[in-house]
């Protein structure tokens, strides 16, 4: 359908003054109060038909000018809602209202919500807030605000290009793993058809071999690229992604919106270590391009990003926003599911969707796919890291947990406030790096959160804030953690002790044999983490003099299974079991060579499909 027969298509009534594109989405812009008010009843037929969100806009006409709609605002938003900001994009007809409390704002049954519209002609557009959150998070958002000019004219765009109709019925599809294939880390993924080029993820690698994906590979052009998604934050997923701007990519990048903020906040941070090292290879301009490029979706939410692909996605259960891409190219030509890292097993999120229609190819991760990988149970994990916390204590030593900012700390975080209590064990745990920060961030968006977390929060009983918990910012608070008396818990990053504050800890504390070094999470080869964890008998270290000192390990070593964000090999097994969709093509990625060989070949044997486990740079042709 194009734009005239689907102008046709629309009451005589609307009186639409402006036709433009959201992305996908396509805006309408009336003059008519009632049918900005009620209009979306009448377009019921339309949007079944083109299968695209409409979204009926106020014109300028009718807004109610900003100092006026302010002061009616003031007098219409309930008080105990406690509003941080009011924020205008006459660009895009929509007033942003930031609130700790969002819920009041839609009230019962979106009331509130719908006086806003009637009572000032303005669509709101409600974001959660919390108390004392990351100035770098919230910055996210500000740019996105203060870019609306850019970003109205972007998104229309992208529109345009995407068009109201879908591509061939016929064409070729093929894919090409430019990295994150028989390894762990630089995950990224080139989707080719005949009308359109795709990235899903674009990481670094967590070793100190090769770092960066294959974006020289001779089939990428960045100038031809039409969009990027990333299945969730880590940065062997998320943090080459500023690169592609830094060299001249003007495209989208989708995610989910905890995806955006957790990934801002972490490639940042990946930009500051390396300044400190050397020369990073993209600006902090980079990433505000990133950010002002962002087009961000829910989970089951359906939207076009070429002509001829279609995207769903749906939770991976692995970290906060984690999501699994369901790729529709064609009207009905080909499907294909990339699963991203997942999880069957967690404590803060449900297990990663599996209701999928129809799946030709999927593309899942292999992490934990060794015939040896089995993850203990949720009990037995608790019950090994409560004992690790009370042979600590009969030291009168610390337990220090080298932990990943983003999944693995707020994992452990909720274990705690499950255990220490009914062990009538009160202790301090503090908690170092960026952890705090993103902590914030899963409290901001409690609706990607298992309904058990989701229900809890709502009725105000929020375990990240439990007052057990401690913010460590400065090297002075560090100091005070390792000299204070008494035992404690510190939780600090990185998680593969490849830098951050743990360094700090460890330097203090390694030589020590009161305390102790629990590890949570995957320790990638080559990493300090990994040699610990080994079994190596001293490391070096930089004192406080800035000098390399060689220190026998002597704190006790220790690692708790269990408390992971992938599947294992059973959890993997029991995921696609449960697919509703029967894959005649499975392919393996992230994870090492031998776990990832051996899966394939069991899968194989197992449910009689087609599997393989591709190299970095290899392409397979799917149709």
């Amino acid at each position: 359908m194009d734009k005239a027969e689907f102008m046709d298509n629309l009451p005589p009534s609307a009186m639409i003054t402006n036709f433009t594109f959201e992305g996908a989405d396509v805006v309408l812009y009336t003059k008519n109060k009632n049918f900005f008010l009620e209009g979306g009843r009448e377009l019921r037929e339309l949007i079944s038909r083109i299968r695209k969100r409409i979204i009926i806009m106020p014109d300028k006409a009718i807004m109610m000018p900003q100092k006026q709609a302010e002061k009616k605002l003031k007098k219409i938003l309930p008080k105990n809602a406690i509003v941080e900001a009011v924020l205008f994009e006459p660009e895009f007809g929509r007033v942003i209202i930031r609130a700790q409390k969002p819920g009041l704002i839609i009230g019962k049954s979106g009331d509130i919500f719908k006086k806003i519209k009637k009572e000032i002609f303005w669509m709101p557009s409600v974001q959660r807030v919390t108390k004392d959150a990351s100035a770098i998070v919230n910055k996210a958002r500000d740019i996105v605000h203060e870019e609306a000019k850019f970003r109205y004219k972007f998104l229309n765009d992208i529109g345009k290009k995407i068009q109201l109709n879908k591509g061939p019925k016929k064409e070729w599809v093929r894919i090409s793993f430019l990295g994150g294939s028989r390894e762990v880390g630089r995950s990224c993924l080139f989707l080719q058809t005949k009308e359109s080029r795709v990235l899903f993820d674009c990481g670094v690698g967590q070793s100190t071999n090769e770092v960066n994906p294959f974006v020289d590979a001779p089939e990428f052009d960045i100038d031809a690229l039409d969009a990027v998604i990333i299945s969730h934050a880590h940065i062997d997923h998320s943090g080459f992604v500023p690169y592609l701007y830094e060299y001249g990519y003007k495209g989208p990048v989708y995610s989910t919106l905890p995806t955006r903020d957790i990934m801002t906040l972490l490639q940042l941070d990946m930009f500051d270590i390396q300044k400190k090292e050397g020369t990073p290879f993209y600006s902090t301009k980079s990433i505000r391009e990133q950010i002002k490029h962002s087009i961000t979706l829910g989970y089951n939410e359906v939207c076009d990003i070429t002509g001829d692909m279609r995207i769903v996605l749906q939770n991976a259960g692995h970290i906060l926003g984690s999501s699994q891409t369901h790729v529709h190219i064609g009207e009905g030509l080909y499907n294909i599911l990339y699963t991203g890292d997942l999880n069957m097993y967690s404590w803060m999120f449900d297990p990663a969707y599996t209701n999928f229609n129809r799946v030709e190819s999927m593309i899942i991760e292999s992490t934990y796919g060794g015939i040896h990988d089995k993850t203990p149970t949720k009990e037995e994990a608790e019950a090994n890291l409560l004992s690790a916390v009370k042979e600590t204590i009969k030291k009168k030593g610390k337990l220090l947990i080298p932990s990943f900012a983003v999944g693995r700390a707020q994992e452990i975080m909720l274990i705690l406030t499950k255990i220490l209590p009914k062990a009538k064990i009160d202790i301090p745990v503090y908690l170092d790096g960026m952890i705090w920060n993103v902590t914030k961030i899963h409290i901001a968006y409690p609706e990607f959160l298992s309904k058990q977390l989701q229900e809890k929060m709502l009725k105000g009983i929020t375990p990240f804030e439990d007052k057990m918990f401690r913010k460590v910012q400065t090297r002075d608070q560090r100091e005070e953690v390792i000299n204070e008396g008494g035992s404690s818990i510190i939780i600090a990053t990185s998680g593969m002790i490849n830098g951050g504050p743990i360094l700090e800890y460890l330097r203090n504390m390694i030589g020590d044999k009161k305390h102790t070094l629990a590890f949570v999470g995957y320790q990638a080869e080559g990493t300090l983490g990994n040699r610990i964890q080994s079994g190596l008998s001293e490391i070096s270290l930089e004192d406080k003099k800035g000098e390399m000192k060689y220190t026998p390990i002597k704190m006790d070593v220790t690692t708790i299974r269990g408390i992971s964000g992938h599947a294992d090999r059973k959890g993997l097994c029991r995921y696609i079991e449960k697919l509703t969709a029967n894959p005649k093509k499975i392919m393996f990625n992230h994870g090492e060579r031998g776990k990832s060989i051996n899966l394939s070949s069991f899968i194989h044997k197992e449910y009689n499909v087609e599997t393989s486990v591709p190299k970095n740079l290899d392409a397979v042709r799917l149709i």
